[in-house]
C-alpha cells in the first residue's frame, strides 16, 4: 500500500468525480491521500472533503508563498483555528517562492516564519514548497529550531523536492523528511534521478502534487493519486530495493510524519445484506482488473462501503453472519476474489453448512492458478462447504479475456477458469457462468462455451 502525502483534490478539475478518484486510487494500491490546503479557502475544501471521506484522506491547511501578501493577524488566527480541527494532520503547503513572481523575499519569509511557529506551536508537522529558495529555506528552518516545539522530528516534509543533495542532507540533519514527485520518472531528469538514488529510504515520501506534475507515462495528461505508483516505483529502481519495500518504508514514514493511526476496524463491511440474502466480504484483493468492474468507480455498492483495510478472519466473518437462516442465501461476493483467501471460505462455508445455510461462491474462477494450487485439490476442498459456484466469465475466448479482464495471468487465466468450471462441474457442483452484457459482447456465444462446459449460464446486465 502507498500513501500519496500530497494532493490537491480540491481543484476544479477534480470537481464532480472525488469517489471515482478515490476507488481508482485504491485499485492500484494507495489507501491515503494527503489533501492540502494553499489558502484559507482550499484549507476550509480539505477539511470538508476528509470529513466526506474520512477513511480516505487526511487534511492540511496553510497559506502557500503565492499568496503571502494576504496574511495579516487576522489571517493567520483564522488558520490556526482551522489546523486545530481533528480532520488536520499537517499545517501547509508553506515555505518560499522566488521562481515566479510573487510578494517580496522578506514577506515570504516573515510569512513562513510564522506558520512555522504557529505549527511547532500546535505540535503540527509542516509541508514545505521551495522554488529557487534553497539557502533561505535552510536559514528559516533554522531559525524555527529555536520555536517551542511540542512535538519530535520529524518536523516537516520538503515537498516536491527540487534541491540538491547537499541540501537534501541538511534538511534531513534539521528533522526533514523529503518528498519525490512525478518529476522522477521525466526522461529528461537524469541529475535529479542520481539525486534520488543517494536519498536516504528511511527519510523518503513519494507523492503526485496532483493535479500537476503528472508521471511518465501520462505526462501532459491530469494528474491523480493513482499516478503514484509510477512515481514509487522508479524511486524504488533508484533505490535498488523492490516496490514492496518501497511502499512499507515510505507509508511507514507518512505514517510517523502525520500521525496517522492505522484505520480502526476494516475499514468497510465484512458482512451486508443485500435483496434477502447476505454477502460475504473477504478481501479487495483481486487478480483481475476487468475494465467494466465497479471497483473502478465507486467505493462499495448498495450503500455499502466496501473497500478493506484490514482482511477479517474467519472468526470475525462468523460473528459479522449471526443467524444465517435469515437469508435465502450467503454469498461469498465483496470487492475482491474470495478465492485468494481459500483457507477462510472453506472454514467460514463449513461453519454455514453446518447451520443449514445455502453457500454460493461468487468467483473469477482462476485463483488457483494465481496461488499456484491444483484446481482438483481446491475443488474437492470446496465440495462438501458449497451449495453452488457462480464464475464471470464474460469472454467466448482467451484473447477477448485478456483484453476486457485484464489477467494478472494473461491468456493463461482463460484457460484456468476453463478448467475450473468443467472440474467443479465433474465434481457434481452446480456451476452458473456469467457475463456482464457488454454491447460488444457475442452473449450467445458465450452461453454455447459455457452450456459446452456442463455449466448453466446467466447474463447480468451493464450499465455504462
Amino acid at each position: 500500500m502507498l500513501i500519496d502525502t500530497h494532493a490537491h483534490l480540491d481543484d476544479p478539475r477534480f470537481a464532480g468525480e472525488i469517489e471515482p478518484l478515490l476507488a481508482r486510487a485504491r485499485v492500484f494500491g494507495v489507501n491515503r491521500i494527503i489533501t492540502i490546503g494553499t489558502d484559507l479557502s482550499t484549507s476550509r475544501e480539505a477539511i470538508e472533503l476528509t470529513r466526506e471521506y474520512p477513511d480516505d484522506l487526511a487534511a492540511v491547511v496553510g497559506l502557500s508563498p503565492f499568496d503571502a501578501d494576504l496574511y495579516d493577524g487576522d489571517y493567520a488566527q483564522a488558520l490556526e483555528s482551522l489546523a486545530q480541527q481533528p480532520e488536520v494532520v499537517a499545517w501547509g503547503e508553506i515555505g518560499l517562492e522566488y521562481h515566479h513572481d510573487c510578494a517580496p523575499h522578506e514577506v515570504q519569509k516573515n510569512v513562513f516564519l510564522d506558520q512555522l511557529r504557529r505549527a511547532r506551536r500546535l505540535g503540527l508537522p509542516v509541508i514545505i514548497h521551495d522554488r529557487d529558495a534553497h539557502e533561505d529555506i535552510l536559514s528559516c528552518l533554522r531559525q524555527a529550531e529555536d520555536f517551542p516545539a511540542y512535538r519530535e522530528p520529524p518536523y516537516g516534509v520538503m515537498h516536491c523536492f527540487s534541491g540538491d543533495l547537499e541540501v537534501a542532507k541538511q534538511a534531513v540533519e534539521l528533522g526533514y523528511l523529503i518528498s519525490i514527485a512525478g518529476v522522477v520518472t521525466f526522461k529528461n531528469a537524469r541529475d535529479y534521478q542520481e539525486i534520488v538514488r543517494h536519498l536516504p529510504l528511511e527519510n523518503l515520501l513519494v507523492e503526485t502534487d496532483s493535479p500537476y506534475l503528472t508521471p511518465h507515462p501520462h505526462r501532459g495528461k491530469r494528474n491523480e493519486p493513482s499516478f503514484v505508483r509510477f512515481t514509487a516505483r522508479k524511486v524504488a529502481e533508484l533505490q535498488g530495493v523492490e516496490l514492496t519495500e518501497l511502499a512499507r518504508v515510505t507509508t511507514a514514514n507518512a505514517r510517523r510524519l502525520f500521525n496517522l493511526p492505522q484505520n480502526e476496524g476494516h475499514g468497510g463491511e465484512i458482512a451486508y445484506p443485500l435483496n434477502g440474502n447476505l454477502y460475504l466480504n473477504l478481501t479487495s484483493r483481486c487478480n483481475n482488473n476487468c475494465t467494466f468492474c465497479v471497483r473502478h468507480s465507486k467505493l462499495g455498492l448498495g450503500g455499502y462501503r466496501l473497500w478493506l483495510d484490514q482482511e477479517p478472519t474467519a472468526e470475525e466473518l462468523i460473528t459479522a453472519i449471526g443467524d444465517p437462516s435469515r437469508y435465502a442465501e450467503v454469498v461469498f461476493c465483496g470487492f475482491g476474489e474470495p478465492l485468494l483467501r481459500p483457507a477462510t471460505v472453506i472454514a467460514v462455508a463449513g461453519w454455514l453448512r453446518e447451520q443449514g445455510a445455502t453457500v454460493r461462491i461468487d468467483t473469477n474462477g482462476s485463483a488457483h492458478r494465481t496461488l499456484e494450487l491444483p484446481v482438483g485439490e481446491l475443488v474437492k476442498l470446496l465440495q462438501p462447504v458449497v451449495n453452488r459456484l457462480s464464475v464471470s466469465l464474460n469472454a467466448a475466448d482467451a484473447e477477448s479475456y485478456k483484453k476486457l479482464c485484464r489477467p494478472r495471468e494473461g491468456e493463461a487465466a482463460f484457460e484456468a477458469v476453463k478448467e475450473f468450471v468443467q472440474t467443479a462441474v465433474k465434481a457434481g457442483i452446480p456451476v452458473t457462468c456469467t457475463a456482464v452484457a457488454l454491447p460488444e459482447l457475442d452473449i450467445n456465444a458465450i452461453e454455447t462455451l459455457a452450456n459446452s462446459w456442463g455449466a448453466d449460464f446467466q447474463a447480468r446486465s451493464y450499465k455504462s
